[in-house]
């Protein structure tokens, strides 16, 4: 059997039947409607979309994604591949600059059983124009986010899937086994060898069929990425279902010359050829995606709409957390209006007694997605107090955000740095310090600021500022600028540390790798 990209060699006899037919046999039937089903983010009640946009002077970044369950599994995953996606595009910005990437995610179906979330990114350069789709699956039952070939019931599912395919694409287009494009000939192929094969065997000639590897099990999570590695570049990894019952398959630009002018094509797989080949979650896929087009209602999983947790996996991401000490005061709008430009979620650990006489700017905060920390009540040095004493401390400021946000914060920066056993054995919040210090209060030089946090902050970095400084707060376009343009993501102390990395009383500086 001819080589192929595909690492596995599989059976192909039993989906012989689906062989393709000749191009210029006609269809008695007329094709499916090739109408994808995709729901817009915003059609469920209780569905936010947080639409963003940060133009800087090499580059324009767009993202629109779900605001809602920060910490539900597919949330979290759709907004972590953005975010990968975001960091490759800006660490291979072309000299000129002026590129622009713009995602979007749609759910493709959505039911107390399974959700299916699709991601597009479009990239323009000016030169060249890409798009790149990917789907996503969420199974309820194992709380998993699982890969597009969890939805078929084993690899020689994937195998009769791509030929009926193949088959769509002859019948509406016209195409000859030889015009087939990428993993979709490679099938094709490899069914025609197979059914020579069988003929000559059926001739009486000694040939023997080589014997396939042993097939993953796509009800296996860890199987099914496995899988999706190995199918690497089909089309199937852009896979719907249409109004009709069947699939609906993507399939890019110049994929299918005879398509008029060029563009991107829905190819529609007529729902007979999906019987025996979809698995429960995909039988579950296909169900939930009809419900929907019926029209969608409330946002079906339990819970989804609690906005608090991790919204993104820093452990596979350019994370950093700038974090600000001392205020609220009179320059943190200023600074909230700059952050916005960047997209930027910070940590704002505030003074208990400024809290009364800035409760517009913790409001804005807590709206705008920032992380409020405690700072004490008036920044008395936590290290010469009692137990007791930390303990009213913490309490009194926890108590003056909570009256504002509705929560308590969830963690404590002990002002100056200053933390001994007493104080870590008397809080309940972890405690956070910091492995960059801009020294900002130090200097009052927004160029000497600016430029230690652009040399000294990595990966997994906690940055140090105070927004009670005018030439602080100056600092911050150029730092969010550079480090924006390097790929970093702005993310709060408790998404870059994980709701699992932080203790009660734990003392963190970083969250570096390595």
């Amino acid at each position: 059997m001819a080589d192929t990209s595909l690492r596995r060699t599989l059976s192909v006899t039993a989906a012989a039947g689906l062989l393709l037919i000749p191009a210029c046999q006609a269809t008695e039937e007329p094709a499916a409607p090739a109408e994808a089903i995709r729901t817009p983010l915003d059609a469920f009640e209780g569905v936010a979309v947080e639409s963003t946009t940060v133009e800087a002077g090499h580059s324009t970044v767009g993202t629109s994604y779900p605001r809602v369950a920060a910490s539900h599994p597919l949330m979290m995953e759709v907004r972590t591949r953005m975010a990968e996606r975001q960091t490759e595009f800006l660490e291979g910005l072309p000299d000129q600059g002026g590129s622009e990437l713009q995602q979007d995610a749609t759910f493709l179906a959505v039911s107390s059983q399974v959700v299916g979330a699709r991601i597009t990114a479009a990239v323009s350069s000016g030169v060249q124009d890409e798009d790149e789709n990917q789907t996503l699956w969420y199974d309820a039952s194992s709380d998993e986010v699982l890969p597009w070939t969890s939805l078929f019931a084993d690899e020689a599912a994937l195998e009769r899937a791509h030929l009926s395919a193949a088959a769509a694409l002859q019948e509406e287009y016209g195409m000859t086994a030889q015009q087939l494009p990428g993993v979709l000939g490679e099938v094709a192929s490899r069914a025609d060898e197979a059914q020579e094969t069988e003929e000559a065997a059926a001739d009486g000639e000694n040939q023997e069929a080589a014997a396939p590897e042993d097939s993953l099990d796509l009800s296996d999570p860890e199987q099914a990425a496995e899988a999706a590695e190995d199918w690497a570049g089909s089309p199937l990894e852009d896979l719907a279902f249409s109004t009709a019952g069947g699939m609906a398959v993507d399939m890019a630009p110049g994929e299918v010359p005879e398509a008029s002018g060029g563009q991107a094509v829905v190819l529609p797989v007529k729902a007979e050829a999906t019987e025996g080949v979809l698995s429960e979650l995909g039988l579950a896929a296909r169900d939930a995606a009809l419900n929907n087009e019926s029209g969608p209602g409330e946002f079906p999983l339990d819970g989804s709409t609690d906005e608090q947790g991790v919204s993104m996996d820093c452990a596979r991401l350019k994370c950093v957390a700038l974090t600000f000490d001392d205020g609220p005061g009179e320059h943190t709008d200023r600074l909230m209006d700059i952050l916005d430009e960047y997209d930027a979620r910070a940590t704002f650990y505030v003074l208990g007694q400024l809290v009364a006489e800035h409760p517009e700017a913790l409001e804005r905060m807590a709206d705008e997605g920032h992380e409020l920390g405690n700072h004490t009540w008036k920044h008395d040095d936590l290290a010469e107090l009692s137990a007791e004493e930390v303990r009213q401390d913490i309490a009194r400021t926890n108590d003056a955000i909570s009256e504002i946000t509705g929560s308590d914060p969830p963690t404590i920066r002990p002002p100056y740095g200053s933390v001994n056993d007493t104080v870590s054995g008397a809080v309940d919040q972890p405690i956070i310090l910091w492995d960059v210090d801009t020294q900002d209060w130090q200097s009052r030089d927004s160029h000497k600021v600016a430029d230690h946090a652009l040399t000294h902050t990595d990966t997994g970095s906690v940055v140090l500022f105070h927004d009670i400084h005018g030439k602080s707060v100056d600092a911050v376009p150029d730092v969010l600028d550079g480090l924006h343009e390097e790929g970093y993501h702005f993310v709060t102390i408790t998404d870059l540390f994980g709701l699992g990395g932080m203790g009660s009383g734990d003392v963190l500086t970083d969250a570096r790798m390595g």
